[in-house]
């Protein structure tokens, strides 16, 4: 059974498309087009005066997830009432005007819907085994933002207002260098890449080390941009522009570093967390870089093994799990 994964918002444009991603042709597609469920509609629904009525109407519509959502994602206890918490969350009146705000916002999701639907039918194709989930949305009153169940994958709306969205600045733990992905347009790149990490699971026998993490997420990055072709490499990577430059700029120094260190090998937590953590800048480098620098990096690596080992296919690519051979494939010099 597939581990269900909760998100919280610190776990970890301008620029054209790269010309280096691989074309997909899903002409011979059979797969429907998304349609999202509007779990989160559905739940504000709720007449107040008779919760558990209601629960139970939801039950019958999405089954397990609504006792995920209650318990998990809300993280009502055992002790507690479900109806009445419910009603508590649903009067709450910081809540409920967040939430109007999500749905004024979200009103329309015809354009996430066709970006799920390209991004689903690309993958099918390369990978017809997968099963692909059931895309919900869902208010968790700043709680985990994507949620990868069985079957369900689910974004909290409220992640996702806009960089100028004046309420962030009240919520704890959203600091403000996060506020610019804090946008409609990074929500469906975010979904499909973590929903990703779940379906391509970094390896439970690998000992943690900064290299394994690099070329992981460099490789799940690298499967991201080929379903979404027409999100930018900043977009994908939550990057200005002004800081995808400044790595452009300094990759052979922030390689060179990495290696005279003797980073790439570490097997520190701490080490690792700088440079694949978001955070304001790259611990190591000056307070002007952007954060996860060390997953920029390893997304070049990943490209530039496929760029040099052209009769690698995308799914053998994902099934290779030897950090170290992909990088010596790779040809991996900036200078």
């Amino acid at each position: 059974m597939k581990q269900v994964i909760y998100l919280f918002l610190l776990t970890l444009s301008m620029i054209s498309c790269g010309n280096d991603r691989p074309s997909i042709d899903v002409s011979k597609s059979k797969l429907e087009d998304v349609k999202i469920q509007r779990f989160d509609i559905d739940f504000y629904n709720t007449d107040t005066n008779n919760v558990n009525a209601n629960l139970n109407k939801l039950k019958d519509k999405y089954g397990n997830f609504v006792d995920l959502y209650l318990h998990r994602i809300l993280g009502i206890q055992p002790m507690y009432s479900d109806s009445e918490m419910v009603r508590k969350f649903l009067t709450h009146p910081a809540y409920h005007e967040i939430y109007g705000d999500c749905e004024k916002e979200y009103k329309d999701v015809s354009d996430i819907e066709k970006q799920f639907t390209g991004a689903f039918k690309r993958i099918n194709t390369l990978f017809p085994q997968l099963k692909l989930p059931k895309v919900y949305t869902h208010f968790s009153g700043f709680g985990e933002y994507i949620v990868v169940n069985e079957n369900v994958l689910s974004i909290s709306l409220e992640y996702y207002l806009g960089a100028d969205y004046k309420k962030y600045k009240y919520i704890d733990g959203i600091y403000e260098y996060l506020y610019p992905n804090l946008r409609r347009e990074k929500l469906t790149s975010d979904a499909i890449f973590w929903w990703l990490t779940t379906e391509f699971v970094y390896p439970e026998t690998e000992t943690q080390e900064l290299l394994r993490n690099m070329i992981y997420y460099g490789k799940i990055m690298y499967l991201t941009a080929a379903l979404l072709p027409d999100v930018s490499d900043t977009d994908l990577m939550g990057y200005t522009q002004e800081q995808w430059d400044w790595c452009e700029t300094n990759e052979a120094q922030m390689w060179n570093y990495m290696l005279t260190n003797k980073h790439l090998f570490s097997t520190e937590a701490l080490v690792i967390a700088k440079y694949i953590n978001p955070a304001p800048f790259t611990a190591f480098f000056p307070d002007y870089s952007p954060g996860r620098t060390g997953i920029w990096i390893g997304w070049q690596i990943v490209k530039s093994f496929m760029k040099n080992n052209s009769d690698v296919s995308i799914q053998e690519l994902m099934n290779i799990q030897n950090a170290q051979n992909i990088l010596e494939a790779s040809g991996y010099h900036p200078n």
